[in-house]
């Protein structure tokens, strides 16, 4: 997409468009900002310099400025960048914008009550798109990946969608025809045994990656909440029933029934990863995030598609999809907080999505974007089904837990280590355990 031409055509609405009343400011952020001038604003970005999505988001920001005069002072901090705003949060913050997912803006945030509710901007134009608002344009199952607490408290501009991952162009089959639950997909896993190549990439020794495996079994059968609930539950007893029990014994029988590249268990990331993307392993659960990452080094051809993960018998309608979404936050006592709105509102057209999606080569929140090739897959399984919290959000609810209690146990069951029942029950006493030390 053209720069120049998105500042030829957006020019003339983007004045009225990005009008915001008085009220629209006040509400937006949170009645404890200081009244600023509004023709500047301060961005802290998650994005480091040279990243695709620094050079997407710098020009938007070239094209906010040309088309409103609102001069945007960015710094591009990186993923630390929360960390870093923290200190100055209690008075006026040293941005009036940032951008992050919703676990570091949960954990360091909106525990202290300093970011603001966005809910308003939702009703603001969209720039050159007659009659139509922010929130016409960004679906609702994008907009809830960023509540917390009753709150609007992050607005979704990307989003990352998890998924069994795979070389289209070597091992076509399951585009053509997808599995529909788990048993099929067994039988996919089967085959490639039979072919002699391993089914499964997975570079355990990031407890992380090992844990998508036994969230997503739990969800594929019971649904999105499932797997909060039973991390919730201070009894522990949650986890020996029999569907958390069942998804243990998935996992189980994926690590003893040698579908892990060869390795898996002893290597450092990314090594499996590599082998993954130079055509030795056949399926890898991850983030939409592995296309850009793995590129360097994949091998020449690559095409990039994903299998959401099969069902296992979850109730409602659709496949339940892991994902996250990133997007903007505006501190409560935001000096500049009605310029961060308008900017805000600006990036969410048409244009300014295209331009971002071809960049950064991504996801966004507007599904009638073009995406890139290899994100197809990812983007359209995210539109046709019921995306979730990553890990059912329970890394963001209950860290300590994820941390201490979670991670060391399920890495022993996807290592081989212990028995599926082993796991079960001790998840169930050490969850209780803890719960009972940390109230």
């Amino acid at each position: 997409m053209n720069r120049r031409w998105i500042r030829r055509t957006a020019a003339m609405s983007a004045a009225g468009a990005l009008a915001l009343g008085p009220a629209g400011c006040g509400s937006a952020a949170g009645g404890g900002g200081v009244a600023g001038s509004g023709k500047e604003l301060t961005y802290w970005s998650m994005w480091k310099e040279g990243e695709p999505q620094q050079k997407a988001l710098s020009a938007a920001i070239e094209d906010f400025t040309a088309e409103t005069g609102i001069k945007v002072k960015v710094q591009w901090q990186g993923r630390d960048v929360l960390k870093k705003l923290q200190p100055t949060l209690r008075g006026v913050p040293a941005a009036d914008l940032i951008d992050r997912n919703l676990p570091q803006v949960k954990s360091i945030m909106v525990a202290t009550n300093s970011a603001a509710d966005l809910v308003d901007v939702l009703k603001e134009p969209v720039p050159g798109e007659s009659g139509k608002t922010v929130a016409d344009v960004v679906p609702e199952k994008y907009l809830e990946l960023g509540r917390a607490a009753g709150k609007q408290v992050v607005l979704p501009y990307a989003v990352v969608a998890n998924g069994l991952w795979y070389d289209g162009k070597s091992f076509p089959a399951p585009g053509k025809k997808t599995p529909g639950n788990w048993d099929a997909f067994r039988a996919t896993l089967d085959a490639e045994k039979e072919a002699g190549r391993a089914p499964l990439a997975l570079d355990a020794d990031i407890p992380d990656y090992s844990a998508y495996w036994y969230s997503n079994f739990v969800v594929a059968a019971k649904g999105p909440g499932s797997f909060h609930r039973a991390a919730a539950d201070k009894t522990g007893k949650l986890w020996k029933e029999p569907a958390y029990v069942k998804a243990a014994e998935r996992v189980s029988s994926l690590a003893k029934g040698g579908y892990f590249a060869d390795g898996y268990d002893a290597s450092k990331f990314p090594a499996i990863q590599q082998k993954w993307a130079t055509g030795k392993a056949g399926f890898l659960l991850m983030g939409s995030w592995i296309a850009g990452e793995t590129k360097p080094y994949a091998k020449s051809g690559f095409d990039y598609k994903m299998l959401p993960f099969p069902t296992d018998g979850a109730p409602g309608a659709g496949t339940p999809v892991e994902a996250t979404t990133f997007g903007w936050v505006v501190p409560t006592k935001a000096k500049q907080g009605e310029a961060a709105r308008k900017f805000v509102a600006f990036l969410y057209s048409k244009q300014q999505m295209q331009a971002y999606a071809d960049e950064a080569q991504g996801i966004v929140a507007r599904e009638d974007i073009t995406v890139a090739p290899a994100m197809a897959d990812a983007a359209k399984s995210l539109k046709e089904n019921t995306p979730y919290h990553t890990f059912d959000g329970v890394d963001m609810d209950f860290a300590e837990w994820w941390t201490k209690t979670f991670h060391p146990l399920h890495t022993k069951l996807v290592t081989g280590k212990i028995s599926a029942q082993d796991f079960s029950d001790q998840l169930a006493a050490q969850s209780a355990g803890h719960w009972k030390r940390t109230g």
